[in-house]
């Protein structure tokens, strides 16, 4: 912990923004839930944060006990490893891809009919294909990638399980998609980033693998290392107990009162036999 540039912000304005935001939640949680979902203020603790970007949030922690860099912060699935948080900037790289390291939880989601105008960025022809002209449902599953951060994928169908392991292309298909590929980015070069071309190239070589064994990691991008941290306070402060308060506090037993005078006797005996091996 140590002293970062800059103040923090004004303990009142901070209280109103989570009083309203708490507000917000009780209007679209279920009130038998409140106690689980909704953080109790009177146990938030101020923080300020310095990442390895420069920039120097505040975040708030339940208690003081867990520094900010051994908190496991949000992202946009699941948190992330101990020691990061997400840091937003426009001149972020782009997405890189990950290898698929572990699968973790599945849910299932149903989707509308696709309208029949293509969006439009797709092409009529290949909206025709992909095109489902009938409400459908597709199994999610939770993947962790190799960089410890959490995406989703997309089952290739609702029985599929990750112990089935990829479903894979004949190898004369792969070698002719391979083919058709080289041709399309020869005549569009434009048509795939480098990016996408070596991933592209990458799921060739494995057999054209459904599902493929990598994902895009869209927090790797924002992803920024606490290098610094500073305590503030608590956010709503804590009441100190009067001296009338602590006068009528309840009195110890007689039973109890001497057995912690034997304990004490006792601990000063030890003390003094240690002092005598000492002379």
């Amino acid at each position: 912990m140590q002293r970062l540039p800059g103040k923090a912000r004004p303990r009142q304005e901070v209280l109103r923004e989570c009083e309203a935001e708490v507000s917000e939640m009780r209007g679209y949680i279920q009130q038998v839930l409140w106690d689980f979902l909704i953080p109790d203020l009177t146990r938030a603790f101020r923080w300020r944060v310095q990442l390895d970007c420069g920039c120097i949030p505040e975040v708030l922690t339940r208690e003081d006990s867990t520094p900010p860099h051994e908190t496991r912060w949000k992202a946009f699935h699941s948190p992330l490893p101990p020691g990061q948080m997400i840091c937003h900037h426009d001149d972020s790289p782009p997405a890189p891809y990950r290898v698929i390291a572990e699968w973790g939880e599945r849910r299932e989601v149903t989707f509308p009919a696709d309208p029949v105008e293509p969006p439009d960025d797709t092409d009529p022809r290949v909206w025709s294909v992909i095109r489902h002209d009938e409400p459908h449902t597709s199994a999610f599953w939770e993947v962790t990638l190799a960089c410890g951060h959490v995406e989703e994928a997309v089952a290739p169908s609702l029985d599929w399980a990750p112990a089935s392991g990829p479903r894979r292309v004949a190898p004369e298909r792969v070698q002719q998609m391979s083919a058709e590929f080289e041709d399309a980015w020869r005549a569009n070069p434009e048509m795939q980033t480098e990016r996408d071309r070596e991933h592209t190239r990458r799921m060739l070589a494995d057999g054209w693998p459904t599902p493929q064994s990598e994902r895009l990691c869209y927090s790797c991008p924002q992803v920024r290392m606490i290098s610094a941290y500073e305590r503030i306070g608590w956010l709503v402060p804590r009441q100190r107990q009067s001296g009338k308060a602590a006068s009528t506090a309840p009195t110890p037993s007689r039973s109890a009162l001497e057995r912690r005078l034997r304990n004490a006797e006792a601990e000063a005996e030890r003390l003094r036999a240690e002092l005598d091996r000492i002379d």
